[in-house]
C-alpha cells in the first residue's frame, strides 16, 4: 500500500550539513521539524557524477560502472577520456561500451510499475542524463538547462521555455539559474499534472563553493539563493491538491572542503621516469586523472608498473590514501573497500592528503589537489569525513520527526523512494526508518594498511547488513582522533 501519493525531491548540490544552520533558514526549520539522517553519507568517489548515478540506481559504483566524473575506460584505453559531465561523452561511452549505466534505475522501476517521473535539472548535462538515464524508454521527462540538445526528451525544452523564458546565462555563482529552477518546478514540475516523482536538481552551493570558496560570499548568496528555491518548491506542494499525501525529500549528494595548495603530481610523476598523460598519444604509457583524487591507469598491463607506481604515491607526503590490490602494492587498501569492484574501476586510485583542522573562515576540512579549482576554493571527490556527510531530510505523512544517528546513503534513498509509493524492490540499498526507529546495532570497522612510514585507514559502519563508507585518510593527519567501537548506535557519529 502506498505511504505517500507523491514525492518531491529537491538535491543541494555540494552541501554539507554543518553549514545550513544560520545560513539556510528554510531548510533549517524542515531538517529541525521533520527526519533527519544526521549520518547520511556519500559514495567514493565522492564526485557529483558517480553520486549523481549512486542515488538514481540505489548501488556502488562497483554495480553502476560510472566509477569518476572523468575516467578512461578499460579496454578503450586508446580512445581517450569519458568526461560524464558531457552529453556527447555519454554517447560515446554507451557506444563503445555496449551500456551507459550497468544496472536499472529508480527510473526504470517506477516504468515498470507504471508510475511517472520528472527531473528538473539544472547542473551540468551529464549528470542530467545520468539521473534518469533511460529516460526516453522510461516515457518519462527530463528537462536540461543546458538546452534540447542536453536531453533525450526536448520537447520538455520547448514547454519549459514557453512557460518560463530562457534559462539564465551559466555564470558562477549561479544565482539566476537557482531561482529558474525554482520557477520551473513550481510551475511545470508541480502543476496539476505533477508527476509520481520529481526531481529538482539545484545547482548550488557546489558552484559557489568551488570557484569562490566555502566562506565567501558568493557562497553565502547561492546558500540564500538555494534556500528560497527550496521555500517556492515547499510552498507550491503546500498549496497543491496531493498536500497531504507528498513526501518532501530534501538532500545532497556530497560536501565540500577547501583546497590549500595545487600539487603538480603529473609533473612530478614525469620527473621520476613515469610517462604520465591525461590523453593516449606519443609519450604516454599511463593514463591519469586528477582533482583531489583520481586514478592512474598503464597503457599496457603491467603488475611491475602498477607496484613501482603504487609505492611512488605511498612514498610521497602529499598522498592521503592508495587503492590497489594489496598483493600487487605493498601498504594499499583494496578498492573493494569503497565499492570500486566495476570492471571500469581503475586497478590504482590515488586520494591527496587532507585534514579536519580550519580552513578559510574557519570552516574544518582542507585538501591538497592537483588542479580544477582556484586555491582556496572548494573540492570534493575523496573521503574526508566533511566530504563524505550529506544532507538527507525526509518530511512524511505520518512519518516520524527525529534526528536519526544511523548511518544511511545515497543508495538508500531509491529503495525507499519506491518504498513510499509501494513498489517492492530488492537493492543494494536499504529502505530506510522513516516511520519506526530501526533499532539494528551499527558496527563500525577500521581497515588500516601500512607499509614503511605510510599509514591509512578507511572507517566503514554496518548496519541491517549494509555496509557504508564513514571516511579515511592518511593516519598521523591532523584530523578528529576516533575510537573503533562495536555494537553500538554512536559509533558512526559524523562531525554536524
Amino acid at each position: 500500500m502506498p505511504l505517500a501519493d507523491k514525492i518531491v525531491v529537491v538535491v543541494f548540490d555540494g552541501l554539507r550539513p554543518d553549514m545550513v544552520a544560520g545560513r539556510m533558514p528554510v531548510l533549517e526549520a524542515f531538517l529541525r521539524d521533520n527526519l533527519w539522517f544526521r549520518n547520511a553519507r556519500s559514495v567514493f568517489p565522492s564526485v557529483t557524477r558517480v553520486c549523481t548515478t549512486s542515488f538514481a540506481t540505489g548501488a556502488w559504483p562497483g554495480a553502476h560502472g560510472i566509477v569518476n566524473n572523468q575516467f578512461h575506460l578499460a579496454g578503450h584505453l586508446e580512445e581517450g577520456l569519458v568526461d560524464t559531465g558531457a552529453f556527447a561523452h555519454l554517447a560515446r561511452l554507451k557506444a563503445r561500451a555496449g551500456a551507459l549505466v550497468t544496472t536499472d534505475s529508480l527510473g526504470q522501476r517506477l516504468a515498470a510499475a507504471g508510475r511517472r517521473m520528472l527531473a528538473v535539472h539544472c547542473g551540468s548535462a551529464g549528470s542530467g542524463l545520468l539521473v534518469n538515464h533511460a529516460v526516453r524508454d522510461n516515457g518519462h521527462r527530463t528537462f536540461s538547462v543546458h538546452g534540447s540538445d542536453a536531453t533525450l526528451t526536448p520537447d520538455v525544452t520547448a514547454e519549459v521555455l514557453a512557460l518560463c523564458g530562457t534559462p539564465p546565462a551559466d555564470v558562477a555563482p549561479k544565482i539566476d539559474t537557482v531561482a529558474y529552477a525554482g520557477h520551473v518546478a513550481r510551475r511545470v514540475g508541480l502543476a496539476e499534472d505533477q508527476a509520481d516523482v520529481t526531481l529538482v536538481w539545484l545547482p548550488e552551493p557546489d558552484t559557489a563553493f568551488h570557484f569562490c570558496g566555502i566562506h565567501s560570499d558568493g557562497a553565502a548568496q547561492a546558500m540564500a539563493a538555494a534556500d528560497a528555491a527550496f521555500a517556492e518548491i515547499l510552498d507550491a506542494v503546500t498549496a497543491g491538491p496531493h498536500a497531504g499525501r507528498t513526501a518532501v525529500v530534501a538532500m545532497s549528494d556530497h560536501g565540500q572542503i577547501a583546497t590549500r595548495a595545487k600539487v603538480d603530481l603529473a609533473a612530478m610523476l614525469r620527473s621520476d621516469g613515469f610517462a604520465v598523460g591525461a590523453e593516449p598519444g606519443a609519450g604516454t604509457d599511463i593514463l591519469m586523472t586528477g582533482g583531489n583524487m583520481g586514478e592512474l591507469r598503464p597503457l599496457a598491463p603491467s603488475r611491475a608498473l602498477l607496484r613501482d607506481l603504487g609505492q611512488w604515491l605511498i612514498e610521497r607526503n602529499e598522498i592521503g590514501m592508495v587503492f590497489a590490490d594489496p598483493e600487487v602494492v605493498d601498504g594499499a587498501l583494496s578498492p573493494a573497500l569503497v565499492h570500486q569492484t566495476h570492471l571500469r574501476s581503475a586497478e590504482l586510485i590515488y586520494v591527496m592528503r587532507s585534514d579536519t583542522g580550519a580552513g578559510p573562515g574557519g570552516l574544518p576540512g582542507t585538501t591538497l589537489y592537483t588542479g580544477g579549482v582556484p586555491v582556496g576554493g572548494g573540492m570534493h571527490g575523496g573521503l574526508n569525513p566533511y566530504e563524505m556527510n550529506t544532507v538527507l531530510g525526509f518530511s512524511l505523512p505520518d512519518g516520524r520527526r527525529a534526528d536519526d544517528d544511523t548511518p544511511a546513503a545515497l543508495i538508500d534513498i531509491a529503495p525507499t523512494l519506491l518504498s513510499l509509493l509501494g513498489i517492492e524492490d530488492v537493492r543494494t540499498g536499504r529502505v530506510l526508518p522513516l516511520f519506526e526507529p530501526e533499532g539494528d546495532p551499527v558496527y563500525v570497522e577500521v581497515a588500516r594498511a601500512e607499509t614503511g612510514a605510510f599509514r591509512q585507514e578507511l572507517r566503514r559502519a554496518t548496519v541491517a547488513g549494509r555496509s557504508y563508507l564513514i571516511d579515511g585518510g592518511r593516519a598521523g593527519t591532523s584530523r578528529t582522533e576516533r575510537t573503533t567501537t562495536e555494537g553500538t548506535q554512536s559509533a558512526a557519529t559524523a562531525p554536524q
